[in-house]
């Protein structure tokens, strides 16, 4: 049995020594703080590059719809156009529409310069047509012809009675870059704040990491003590024996928060964007724990100006009014206005193309009166007028949704503070206590069950008192998120582009 408890003792001081000396060299190559962090993930990450990506589409996008209202230019030709059909045509000899075999070939080219209005939601056009034709009838008696045609119109096409498609257009693309603006700046708060726990999460496991470390040792000095006491026959072997089973279990746990550890890493570089073979570790340099007063009535008004969904929600409601209002246009009277002034010319010769051009007008005037359709308008009206009542309710709610999240996060702060606070008391006192048991164990007053309880207390009171101060400072950073405004240091956020 002795030979047996000694085979294990120095197994376990081997083992001790080899975790004391391989995690922290594991972890002490490239030691990072959150504000560098945060700098790398918000330089290179996925998400960041990813959220950027999107921005710039969406931005391209809203730009594309502000340049659909200035000019634009389109030309377009025929080079050649040929075709050879029988082409009727009526022959007063006879008194009936005759086919005749006619042979085709057209050289064209059309240019269009559109102007939208979109004050008056109408559209002036100037076009310019040129082409060359050349006809030969296929008959035994035809001739080759060939002459030449231009045509220059200016145009002007106006609806009357309607919503301004065209304001409604550019609304509905602003509102949309409006909506991807304001998921930029949530992609990078959500960011930022994956980025801030698993930062704390990390230094979590570090801590736990090195707290089983000190169980490993107090253990292993605990069952040397124990070996040293059984030899001299002042304990049990069974009491021997449970020092054998506390050491295991704390080696047990130290492999576990080694595994947990190295796998927050990988994930934390990953977040990052750095290479998975790097090592780091996370440094902290302020791990105190402040009451921070913050005003319910001011975060909740940052945090409606940063909720995307409520954005959206709110942004739904003036959709939905810009349908209505479509939808109460479409089966009511309606005008179109076209007019156009123009010069036009044709001659067997380009030279004299242009000496005599005839002008050439119109003007119409289309109105358009629905009669009746079954009742399917006052339908499609009133599932318009639906949709926009559920617009407005799904942003209310969504606002009082809002409130309750918000004052539950600042209950959240304060209990966590309270709890940080009270726990760290708690700790400094099971490491007094545990000091105490030692002692009195090592001079005989106390047994190993009494030790191994004030061993117990102690490791929970330093796992609870890390966890609050994580949780302290996870709910910060969660009302940072939601608010855009860091209420520790009175700073809004960044959000880099």
């Amino acid at each position: 049995m002795n030979r047996t408890l000694l085979s294990l003792n120095v197994s376990a001081a081997m083992i001790g020594a080899f975790f004391l000396f391989l995690v922290p060299a594991a972890f002490s190559q490239h030691g990072l703080t959150l504000e560098e962090a945060l700098d790398m993930a918000f330089e290179g990450s996925y998400t960041a590059r990813s959220a950027r990506e999107q921005l710039r589409a969406s931005e391209a996008a809203a730009e594309a719809a502000r340049l659909s209202l200035y000019s634009r230019v389109d030309m377009e030709f025929d080079v050649p156009d040929y075709s050879r059909t029988l082409f009727p045509q009526f022959n007063p000899i006879t008194g009936r529409n005759e086919f005749f075999p006619l042979e085709r070939t057209q050289w064209s080219g059309r240019l269009d310069v559109n102007q939208p209005l979109i004050w008056t939601n109408s559209t002036i056009t100037l076009s310019g047509l040129l082409y060359q034709q050349q006809q030969r009838d296929l008959s035994p008696d035809g001739e080759p012809f060939r002459d030449w045609y231009t045509d220059l119109a200016i145009q002007l096409r106006q609806p009357l009675l309607v919503p301004n498609t065209q304001r409604i257009a550019l609304r509905n693309a602003e509102i949309d870059f409006e909506e991807s603006m304001a998921d930029y700046v949530r992609n990078t708060l959500e960011l930022r704040y994956a980025v801030t726990e698993q930062f704390y999460n990390l230094y979590a496991s570090q801590e736990r990491l090195t707290i089983q470390e000190d169980r490993v040792r107090q253990e292993n000095e605990t069952y040397t003590t124990g070996l040293r006491k059984y030899r001299a026959g002042l304990i049990a072997e069974v009491e021997a024996l449970q020092f054998e089973v506390d050491l295991a279990a704390a080696r047990n746990d130290l492999l576990a928060a080694q595994n947990t550890l190295v796998s927050r890493a990988n994930q934390f570089k990953i977040l990052l964007g750095m290479p998975i073979q790097d090592s780091l570790y996370c440094v902290l340099r302020d791990t105190t724990v402040a009451h921070v007063q913050i005003d319910p009535v001011e975060a909740t008004v940052r945090a409606k100006r940063t909720r995307v969904d409520l954005q959206r929600a709110k942004n739904n409601i003036e959709r939905s009014e810009l349908a209505l209002e479509n939808v109460h246009a479409a089966r009511s009277i309606r005008g179109d206005l076209f007019l156009s002034y123009g010069l036009n010319s044709n001659d067997a010769e380009f030279a004299g193309l242009y000496n005599d051009l005839r002008d050439t007008r119109r003007a119409v005037l289309t109105v358009s009166i629905p009669v009746f359709d079954w009742g399917k308008h006052s339908q499609d009206v009133e599932a318009a007028e639906a949709r926009l009542r559920n617009s407005q309710l799904a942003a209310e709610n969504l606002e009082l949704n809002l409130e309750r999240e918000i004052l539950d996060l600042i209950r959240s702060i304060e209990s966590a503070s309270r709890r940080a606070e009270v726990l760290k008391q708690s700790r400094h006192i099971a490491e007094i206590a545990n000091d105490i048991s030692t002692k009195r164990y090592e001079v005989g007053t106390i047994g190993s069950t009494e030790l191994a309880q004030a061993r117990s207390r102690l490791l929970q009171a330093r796992l609870s008192a890390l966890e609050a101060v994580i949780d302290y400072h996870l709910a910060l950073a969660d009302m940072a998120r939601r608010t855009a405004f860091d209420f520790r240091s009175g700073k809004e956020l960044d959000v880099p582009r």
